[in-house]
């Protein structure tokens, strides 16, 4: 791969200050003394945007599907050099201060550098919802998810990394939520990521933002990537402790054990969830997963419903004996405790049984998007090196 920097702007309807974003990009660029190359990724304009674009010496390169993900990996796919700078055409970064970002890869101090805006932000340049509900809470979510103390603008735009680092990564999100498919995979990736302070300044034209929409992307992402962390750390806890209590229950305890009961159907499904997710992650190359490739490997569908069977049939050859002759009515105590356990056993064995169909359904083939290899289950479910 040549030596240079590839600027990637993704475009929709930019006409007024895509030429003033190019112009600002190339005069940085000139100072740096190296190759350099302009691409705008058109993603469906229907303005002047690509004109305006090309008399300013960019390459346009149209992309047909819809989506923020998907204009920026065409882009980066389409570049020639071998670092990849990548911000958006409104305006709302000062391309003039790519030197600074680029000069961390430069030195060979950071493999993934990234503007930190909420430091930086100009009057009107984000809604106040962003700025102290949206961004906050999602950065604050990635550094405890994944470990991080030291990210500071999860969702920042203005980026600069090595070409070699960004295809180790093998991001593969469509729409706004490759921003933190981005960060993620390069904390995983244990990339050296460097933060520097940035100016934010309002957007030229409409924002194609859509808050709650763009918002839940981002935080579905999230939740995909670690739902060990937010459902089955939490889950097994409350599990294990709703079958330890029960056999602690007070006399006339049936409110307690009804509690019990419901903190456990509850906990089971949260684990259910989490695993599915895992499993999801892992097949559709979001995630590869070394749990997940061994569950698959080594265990079968037809052995988790055994499974689920004999939890079945204990709990109802526990539930008849708790409830029919001299032991309901002499020993009440020991029927709560019996029943709630009982009751228990037949809700983990239905759930044990439907979360092991799930999980084999999702190994079927199944049609995949050819630009998507990861993607492919029979390779999913192979051991990790």
């Amino acid at each position: 791969m040549k030596r240079g920097v590839s600027v990637i702007l993704p475009c929709l309807n930019e006409e007024a200050s895509v030429a003033a974003v190019l112009t600002r990009a190339e005069q940085a660029l000139k100072q740096c003394n190296l190759p350099y190359e302009l691409l705008l990724i058109d993603n469906g304009s229907e303005d002047h945007s690509a004109e305006r674009a090309r008399e300013a010496g960019a390459r346009v390169i149209v992309e047909s599907r819809r989506g923020y993900g998907s204009a920026i990996r065409r882009g980066f796919a389409e570049a020639q050099y071998d670092i990849l700078v990548m911000a958006d055409a409104d305006g709302s970064y000062d391309l003039s201060r790519l030197g600074e970002l680029l000069q961390p890869l430069l030195d060979h101090e950071a493999d993934l550098v990234i503007g930190n805006r909420m430091d930086g932000l100009q009057p009107e340049s984000m809604p106040l919802l962003h700025r102290h509900v949206g961004n906050p809470l999602l950065t604050r979510l990635v550094r405890w998810l994944f470990g991080r103390s030291d990210i500071l603008d999860a969702h920042s735009g203005f980026r600069v990394i090595q070409r070699s680092c960004y295809e180790e990564l093998g991001c593969i999100s469509t729409g706004m939520e490759f921003a933190s498919e981005m960060i993620v995979r390069a904390i995983q990736q244990k990339l050296r990521i460097r933060f520097l302070d940035i100016e934010y300044h309002p957007r030229i034209g409409e924002s194609k933002l859509r808050t709650f929409r763009d918002g839940w992307r981002h935080l579905r992402f999230l939740l995909l990537h670690s739902p060990g962390m937010l459902l089955m750390v939490p889950g097994i806890c409350f599990w294990i402790f709703s079958l330890v209590a029960s056999a602690f229950l007070p006399e006339q305890a049936w409110a307690l054990a009804l509690g019990l009961f419901v903190i456990n159907a509850l906990s089971l499904q949260g684990i259910s969830i989490a695993i599915l997710a895992r499993a999801y992650a892992h097949l559709s190359g979001f995630h590869p997963d070394r749990l997940m490739a061994t569950l698959y490997r080594k265990y079968s569908f037809e052995g988790a419903a055994f499974g689920a069977a004999l939890l079945l049939g204990v709990g109802f050859i526990l539930t008849a004996l708790l409830t029919v002759g001299d032991l309901a009515e002499q020993r009440p105590l020991l029927q709560i405790r019996g029943l709630t356990i009982a009751g228990m056993l037949l809700l983990n064995s239905s759930q044990v049984g439907l979360c092991a169909y799930l999980i084999s359904i999702f190994a079927l083939p199944r049609r995949q998007d050819p630009e998507h290899p990861r993607g492919d289950p029979d390779a999913a479910i192979q051991e990790l090196p």
